[in-house]
């Protein structure tokens, strides 16, 4: 019974660890908090000196090339970047983000 009780306890502080990190990452994705940061994107990428249509975009990544995001931005900042890293690191894609958080001044993000 002891073992069950110590094994419990050790889940539990597990869990409150990786809440409290969850909350101090620019991601937040398994963070136990409601969203706090909503963001309006738009993703527009040139390869080869064409650019891609938005739903060129979409297929290749997955989301919408202009949209909202109910949670971090960094979600889709990191899509972007695994896609770029892996499967599309042959093509020199530029890619662009423009972004607001919450209603503030719009920033760019490039890769």
């Amino acid at each position: 019974m002891k073992i069950r009780f110590t094994i419990g306890v050790l889940f539990l502080l597990l869990q409150l660890m990786l809440v409290v990190y969850a909350r101090f990452i620019p991601e937040r994705f398994f963070c136990w908090a409601p969203y706090d940061e909503h963001s309006y994107y738009e993703i527009s990428i040139e390869i080869d000196n064409q650019v891609l249509s938005k739903n060129e975009i979409q297929n290749r990544y997955g989301v919408y090339a202009q949209g909202w995001e109910p949670r971090s931005i960094h979600n889709i900042l990191s899509i972007i970047n695994q896609y770029e890293s892996s499967y599309g690191k042959n093509d020199q894609a530029i890619v662009q983000v423009i972004y607001s958080i919450n209603g503030h001044k719009k920033k760019l993000w490039i890769r």
